[in-house]
């Protein structure tokens, strides 16, 4: 392949988004020359971060004095802070379990391990932090955050987080090649990455490095892939991440040997609204997270979840795929009088149907009306009433001898006016990917180390299989950003 220009460096990231660009800035700081290939255009930068919430899990085991060196500077809500403890422990199991024993026990405890340093590490370099009010509640007078949920926050949330590492790199002079995707990676003779082609809107460049991190993403957006891994209809959802992660990383890793890992038949699909985008849904304020609150029908008018299984931090990740097999691949998402207070912002001025009428409002939705009234009914009538309602634990209100039972926050749908979303599955990134070790190396079918090349982020597999809890695809990239980094800078 004839290549117009050539360039050299110590270290080239493919990939612009939270890990790549942590992954640089290491190298940076160990003295390495690095270059960073970013396939969007610059106003697009930063791969799925950018369309995330911003948010990392974090082990915090001291509670809120954990967070005083990370809030630093930051103009706090007014109240007292009460922000229960959070151990490696709670953290690893949580992960375990959400993944039915599958996730890598060393990975978990690596990114665990190291999340409450590597936040602060980020704070170090420039990244502000703020606390995440979707998941405080109001408690005693003081704002509480209960152990589990997500507490911090990019500021800025998803947007935030990729301008701001992106502030640090170009204050450490990191240069960066936007619209420029790897295409081919270049290997010697003895088996050794020395660099990657790439094609940028003029033609192709060779980029000679001693080191190669890979860090451009899954491959959500590539419809092809997704019905090949995922399986029937997987390459009609919509896609809530970025346009860019078609899985090119991966294509030229195979290519030269690499081996791949992890649950390739598993996502990240949570819950979107019905009228967003097809590409990158997350922008529009898509998300329809207040689930645990409602009951949510398909169009038989037949509830299909558990909506209150826990909390929406550990469920939202997979409800997408139980959507994706209702019929015509929607569902309703109805509340009543009492729930609508506790909606989060997305829903102010989302589309809805509205109606005094439980009826009515099946009529309006083009749903089963007889199936619907009976679920509403039936629903109503297994409420354990005894069990109060308490929003910010799991609070045991249930119900029983249904299938299947609503095993938290149930309330009768009793009150008008009734208020309903029509929601599908959106799908964020994918869990398949390259095999890497410790070091962040990425792995051949023979189970050796590939020489000069690394991988972090959501091309690499091995981490999350089924579900995942909240915060923790960004966690996971940083931590391991940091570690390629370190390593391919201290292996020149």
């Amino acid at each position: 392949m004839d290549a117009k220009k050539k360039i050299a460096c110590d270290i080239v990231v493919v990939g612009g988004g939270n890990a790549g660009l942590v992954a640089a800035i290491e190298a940076k700081n160990a003295g390495a020359d690095v270059l960073i290939l970013e396939k969007a255009p610059k106003k697009s930068r930063g791969g799925n971060s950018r369309f995330s919430g911003g948010l990392f899990r974090i082990a915090y085991p001291g509670g809120t004095k954990d967070f005083e060196p990370l809030l630093k500077g930051v103009n706090l809500p007014k109240g007292e802070l009460d922000i229960e403890p959070y151990s490696k422990d709670d953290f690893y199991n949580k992960v375990m379990k959400l993944s039915d024993g599958w996730s890598g026990k060393r990975f978990t405890e690596i990114f665990v391990d190291r999340s409450l340093e590597t936040v602060r590490w980020m704070k170090e370099q420039g990244v502000q932090w703020d606390l995440n009010p979707a998941h405080m509640v109001k408690r005693d007078g003081k704002l509480f955050w209960p152990a589990g949920v997500t507490v911090l926050v990019a500021n800025g949330a998803g947007e935030g987080l990729v301008e701001m590492l992106y502030g640090i790199v170009e204050k450490r002079d990191i240069e960066v090649l936007y619209e420029t995707a790897a295409c081919e990676l270049i290997v010697n003779a003895a088996g050794t990455i020395c660099g990657v082609v790439a094609k940028d809107p003029e033609g192709f460049m060779q980029i000679d490095a001693k080191n190669t991190i890979l860090a451009c993403g899954g491959f959500q957006a590539n419809p092809g892939m997704r019905r090949r891994y995922l399986g029937a209809n997987w390459d009609l959802v919509k896609l809530r991440g970025t346009r860019y992660d078609t899985g090119d990383g991966l294509k030229m890793a195979f290519d030269i040997g690499a081996q791949a890992v992890g649950h390739w038949g598993g996502c990240h699909a949570s819950v979107v609204s019905e009228d967003s985008p097809m590409i990158e849904a997350a922008s529009a304020g898509s998300e329809r997270y207040a689930y645990q609150h409602c009951i949510m029908v398909n169009r038989d008018g037949e509830r299909f979840v558990d909506e209150g299984e826990d909390f929406q931090v550990y469920t939202y990740a997979k409800l997408g795929k139980e959507i994706l097999k209702q019929p015509g691949a929607v569902a309703f998402q109805i509340y009543d009088a009492k729930t609508i207070p506790l909606l989060r912002v997305e829903y102010h001025e989302a589309e809805k149907v509205e109606s005094h009428s439980l009826e009515e409002l099946a009529q309006e939705l083009d749903i089963n009306v007889e199936g619907f009234l009976k679920a509403v009914k039936e629903f109503n009538e297994a409420i354990v009433e005894e069990i109060s309602f308490v929003p910010y634990k799991l609070d045991g209100r249930r119900t029983k001898g249904m299938k299947p039972d609503k095993t938290n926050w149930a309330q009768k749908i009793d009150t008008p006016p009734y208020r309903a979303y029509a929601v599908v599955c959106g799908l964020t990134m994918t869990y398949g990917g390259l095999k890497t070790n410790e070091k962040t190396q990425v792995i051949d079918t023979s189970d050796r180390p590939i020489k000069g090349l690394y991988a972090v982020g959501e091309i690499t597999g091995g981490f999350f299989y089924h579900n995942y809890p909240s915060g923790t695809g960004l966690m996971r990239g940083a931590v391991m950003g940091r570690i390629a980094g370190a390593e391919a800078a201290a292996n020149l």
